[in-house]
């Protein structure tokens, strides 16, 4: 699967559990602010809305943000939806 396949679809998810549970785009930027993420409120915004590539640490420190808000969401993150990548070592 493509990368920018993998970060719509994590978007796409991100955005539909953070909705249902009620959570606002500003309260899943300050949970990713607070475990050390560098984007600001606005970069998520329009990340969630596919307008905006983000890397896959910034995209995985979100997915947390977004599993810490809403306990039993089902984001992925990139190694889940990659993980021929996420292979231990022989």
């Amino acid at each position: 699967m493509e990368d920018w396949t993998i970060a719509r679809a994590q978007a796409r998810m991100m955005r539909t559990a953070i909705t249902c549970a009620g959570v606002g785009i500003r309260d899943l930027w300050r949970e990713y602010h607070l475990l050390g993420g560098t984007i600001d409120g606005l970069e998520v915004d329009v990340y969630l809305h596919h307008a905006l590539y983000l890397t896959r640490g910034d995209r995985d420190q979100l997915v947390r943000a977004a599993r810490r808000l809403v306990p039993g969401a089902r984001i992925p993150y990139t190694r889940d939806l990659r993980p021929d990548e996420w292979l231990p070592d022989p």
